[in-house]
């Protein structure tokens, strides 16, 4: 019998402790950042990649936009030193603004510019971008696909832009980060919606994808930008951060990423159990990101459990699914009309096809259960999932993982056996 192994997965309030065997796949991510963010961030300003220091970027009168991916971690801490460090710029100073993408929830942005101190605020524009209006957006070229991009106006008029954003595996993207901060978020209603797709699951992330294309081309017609990305850590945090040109720090990115990200199994598990961070915009999101990326990695007939704090969730695919007696009658139309909450509920359907989902939350058994998912409520029901499997593997995280199974040592049948 191999050796048991103390194992905790958490997920906001919530913490399973478990013991794992010695034979199980194990990655918790613990990446931290050496140092503290400010000075991790002043580090990353100051040495750019393929760019002069942030504050050289810039002369006194420019015009500087600075704008965020939502998904990124510790936003008011990154916002603020970018900020301080942009004021630095001498000659009379530039002009800084902050545009924000369309408020993912109504009051998300409210509580992001509550906590941002007011030195920040005092000598900054603050704008948020609605893809319904139209006077707010502006042509900026078309694509070399033929294309024609429309823009918020701000980025157009812009003489430096500076992108805040997380790297990140993307299946309609392959990688996300850098210049897909910009495009669809700060586009219109109908370019959002078309691009509300689940991409392309089944490729492997570098390969070729012409929406990551798009967002690179768009990223060069707009023209000097700077781009500051994060690398995420297991509990939602940050493992590291790199700055500069957008070109650089995307691939620089990509790196860290998969090396702490990139999982593969010598085998398939019959039994997975992974987490996700808990956040009360994104744990959808997040869950059916995490969910397809492992249940890649589990065996047809396995079982996957998911240690998730989320909140009973009010939006339409969502609770079509919750409401639904055949779940898979909703591909279709959800492909066709896809919902803001599209992607996930599509993850969830297509990984029930062929495993059994467990959930560990705060939701009730009830809730859970109208998902089409078997609820756990304890440690010790998690424990016992675990005690039951052959194989196992445990990914924190997971919805920042990429899983895969090396094909050339085991096939999934010899693991159904």
């Amino acid at each position: 019998m191999s050796k048991l192994r103390p194992v905790v997965l958490r997920s906001g309030q919530l913490r399973a402790e478990i013991q794992a065997p010695g034979s199980a796949v194990l990655n918790t991510a613990e990446a931290t950042i050496g140092g503290s963010l400010m000075d991790l961030l002043q580090k990353a300003m100051n040495t750019p990649l393929g760019l002069p220091p942030m504050d050289e970027c810039a002369v006194g009168g420019d015009r500087v936009v600075v704008v965020i991916d939502p998904e990124t971690p510790e936003l008011c801490v990154l916002i603020t030193k970018v900020i301080e460090q942009l004021e630095l710029i001498g000659n009379g100073g530039v002009a800084i603004r902050l545009l924000l993408p369309a408020d993912p929830l109504a009051e998300k942005w409210q509580r992001l510019l509550t906590v941002l101190p007011e030195h920040v605020k005092k000598n900054l524009a603050i704008d948020i971008h609605d893809p319904a209006d139209e006077t707010q957006r502006g042509y900026l070229a078309s694509s070399a696909g033929g294309e024609r991009i429309y823009l918020n106006r701000h980025l157009l008029d812009a003489d430096l832009i500076v992108m805040i954003s997380r790297v990140g595996f993307d299946s309609l993207l392959g990688y996300r980060g850098t210049c897909s901060t910009l495009f669809p978020a700060f586009s219109d209603a109908a370019t959002i919606r078309e691009t509300r797709l689940q991409g392309h699951p089944e490729l492997t992330p570098e390969q070729k994808r012409p929406m990551r294309d798009l967002v690179d081309e768009i990223g060069w017609l707009l023209g000097t930008q700077f781009a500051i990305q994060i690398v995420p850590a297991a509990d939602g945090g940050i493992a590291e951060i790199v700055a500069g040109l957008p070109r650089d720090v995307q691939q620089a990115s990509e790196e860290k990423l998969n090396a702490i990200w990139q999982i593969q199994l010598s085998h398939f598990a019959d039994v997975a159990a992974i987490s996700v961070p808990a956040d009360p915009v994104y744990g959808w999101k997040w869950l059916g990101n995490a969910v397809e990326a492992a249940s890649k990695v589990v065996c047809q007939g396995g079982r996957l459990a998911v240690i998730a704090d989320l909140a009973t969730p009010d939006s339409s695919g969502l609770n079509a699914l919750r409401r639904s007696q055949e779940p898979e009658e909703l591909i279709k139309p959800l492909r066709k009309e896809p919902t803001e909450d599209a992607v996930e509920v599509l993850q969830l359907i297509q990984a029930m096809r062929r495993i059994r989902l467990y959930l560990l939350s705060s939701m009730p058994s009830e809730v859970v259960e109208e998902f089409g998912m078997i609820p756990l409520t304890s440690s010790a029901e998690l424990q016992k999932l675990i005690d039951s499997g052959k194989q196992t593997a445990l990914i924190a995280g997971a919805n920042f993982a990429w899983c895969s199974v090396n094909e050339d040592d085991v096939d999934e049948d010899s693991d159904d056996e």
